[in-house]
C-alpha cells in the first residue's frame, strides 16, 4: 500500500493510514517532549489535519508496550523541579494536554485507545478522552499522582465522573494502582484482550464500530460525555491544583521518596 500524507514517525508517535482507519502508535517517552515548541507545533498541525479529513473515519491509538507507567510522570516533575524555568515546563505540558484533550473529544471520528503493560494516569486519561478503551489482561494502571499528592492531568475527574459516576470516580482517582479486571468491572475499559492478540482484537473492534452509523455514535458521545466548556474548566482547575502542589515545600521531598521507592522496587 502506498504511503499516505498521514504516515509519519515523530517524537510522539508513528502513524499509518489503513484504508479509512488511522493507526497511531505512541513512543515510549511522550511527556519529555512537551516543552519543545517545534515538536508540539508540528504535532498540533498533524492533529488538526486528521480532524478535518473526512476520509479518516476512525483513529486507533496504541500505547507503547514498554512505557514506564507512573514513573514517567514522577520523572517529569523531577525535571520540572530541577529546571530554572519550572513555570514554563508546566505550562507547556498543560497546554499540550489541554489542547489535545479538547481536540480529541471533538473529533467527528470513532476513537479507540489500546494499552498494555504499565499504564500511567496520564495515559488512562488519554484513553478516557476516546470513545472506547481496550487493554491487555496483564495491564496495570499506576497513579503516581495519588502517591505524590497531585491530581491527575488530562481530564480524568471530568471523564470518570460521567463514565462511572461521582462516587466510583472519586475512589478510583485516589487508588495508587488497579488491574485490568478491576477496570473492566468498573466500566472504565470496554474490553480486555490477551497480550498477544491486542492489535488484532482492537482493529477488529474498530472495524465493527464503523459498520454502525457513525453520526449516531458521535452524537451520543457529545450528548453524554462532552460538555466542552465544563471540560475546559476542569482542565484549568487541574492546572491550578498541580501548580499549588508542585510549589508546596513538601513536594520535593515526597517526590524523592517516591522515586527512591521505585528504584528499590
Amino acid at each position: 500500500m502506498a504511503a499516505s500524507t498521514y504516515d509519519t514517525d515523530n517524537a510522539f508517535f508513528s502513524a499509518n493510514l489503513e484504508d479509512d482507519v488511522l493507526v497511531v502508535r505512541d513512543k515510549k517517552h511522550v511527556i519529555r517532549h512537551t516543552t519543545d515548541l517545534t515538536v508540539t507545533d508540528a504535532f498540533f498541525d498533524y492533529v488538526e489535519g486528521v480532524a478535518r479529513d473526512p476520509r479518516i473515519r476512525a483513529v486507533v491509538f496504541f500505547g507503547s508496550p514498554d512505557k514506564p507507567g507512573g514513573l514517567e510522570t514522577a520523572q517529569f516533575y523531577q525535571m520540572v523541579l530541577s529546571s530554572r524555568r519550572e513555570h514554563y515546563a508546566l505550562e507547556r505540558l498543560f497546554n499540550l494536554i489541554n489542547t489535545y484533550t479538547v481536540a480529541l473529544t471533538g473529533m467527528d471520528k470513532i476513537t479507540v485507545r489500546a494499552e498494555c503493560g504499565r499504564i500511567s494516569s496520564f495515559h488512562l486519561n488519554m484513553g478516557l478522552a476516546c470513545d472506547y478503551r481496550i487493554v491487555t489482561d496483564d495491564a496495570i494502571f499506576e497513579n503516581a499522582a495519588a502517591e505524590l499528592g497531585l491530581v491527575t492531568k488530562g481530564g480524568g475527574a471530568y471523564f470518570l465522573s460521567r463514565l462511572i459516576g461521582y462516587k466510583a470516580a472519586s475512589e478510583v482517582l485516589l487508588w495508587n494502582r488497579f488491574s485490568a479486571e478491576e477496570a473492566l468491572n468498573l466500566g472504565i475499559v470496554d474490553r480486555v484482550a490477551p497480550r498477544g492478540k491486542l492489535d488484532d482484537e482492537t482493529m477488529r473492534f474498530a472495524r465493527s464500530q464503523l459498520s454502525r452509523p457513525i453520526s449516531t455514535l458521535i452524537g451520543v458521545r457529545k450528548l453524554l460525555k462532552t460538555d466542552v466548556d465544563a471540560l475546559k474548566k476542569s482542565l484549568a482547575t487541574e492546572d491550578l491544583l498541580i501548580h499549588n502542589r508542585v510549589n508546596h515545600p513538601d513536594f520535593a521531598q515526597d517526590l524523592d521518596r517516591y522515586l527512591q521507592g521505585q528504584t528499590e522496587g
